[in-house]
């Protein structure tokens, strides 16, 4: 891969900076109860220009040092954003790569799970080259209750083994079948299944890219009962959180 020496500068600088920022957006129940929150990183370059993860994410995650980087200016922000307010009994998401799962990090998570319930979620298609060493840490954040979820789950091709390999206490199904549901009967069936498949193991579903009534008809069909897309809210800046009633 041909790095951008200049791109990874200004991405870090804009890291220490705190112009790429958590934002929240809310996973809501079949009564649109806010459940949980999902941490997402956006760039404000100012108050009319604001990037999305796809103009930068790949350049971070090509660059390991400033993967860490990101990682802890995101749960930093968090914990400082937290620290005055009372919402330990909600789940909040943090994607986390494998790869960027180490000591720091993991301090890192321990203390934001002081102030809320930390949900790491793990892409389905995240290489993990050390597997023992990725299962322990796994096991030292369990022991502080932090949860674990898959993502993204259905878009990839380790499914199901990745199911059992490891504990997870949440599946997050992909706005690639989501978004389908409504008109590819297909993918309303591998939702079924995964449903199913959730239910034996005893983990929650959360439905992501929902956009459409339509959609959550058939998904609380399924019972399904945890959605998170635009039908309910987007992603939004910390200061807007506080102002939603849970």
């Amino acid at each position: 891969m041909k790095f951008d020496l200049n791109k990874i500068k200004i991405i870090s600088l804009a890291i220490k900076s705190k112009e790429i920022k958590p934002y929240l957006q809310p996973i809501v129940d079949f009564n649109n109860r806010i459940k949980g929150f999902e941490a997402l990183s956006r760039w404000v370059k100012n108050e009319h220009e604001v990037l999305l993860p796809y103009a930068f994410i790949e350049d971070i995650k090509a660059d390991h040092q400033l993967l860490d980087e990101w990682t802890i200016s995101i749960i930093e922000q968090l914990i400082c954003f937290l620290i005055p307010r009372k919402m330990k009994l909600i789940d909040l998401h943090l994607n986390i790569y494998s790869s960027t799962l180490n000591t720091t990090v993991i301090e890192h998570i321990i203390c934001l799970n002081k102030y809320v319930n930390v949900v790491i979620e793990i892409i389905e298609d995240d290489i993990i080259y050390n597997e023992d060493e990725f299962i322990r840490n796994l096991d030292i954040l369990s022991k502080y209750g932090v949860k674990l979820a898959i993502d993204d789950f259905g878009c990839g091709f380790n499914n199901e083994s990745r199911l059992y390999k490891y504990k997870f206490d949440f599946i997050k199904i992909d706005r690639s079948l989501t978004s389908l549901i409504d008109v590819d009967i297909e993918k309303y069936k591998l939702i079924k299944r995964i449903k199913k498949l959730s239910d034996e193991m005893g983990t929650t579903i959360i439905a992501e890219g929902v956009e459409t009534i339509e959609q959550a008809k058939l998904l609380k069909g399924l019972d399904i009962n945890r959605y998170q897309g635009f039908l309910y809210y987007k992603a939004l800046p910390l200061e807007i959180i506080t102002e939603l009633q849970w």
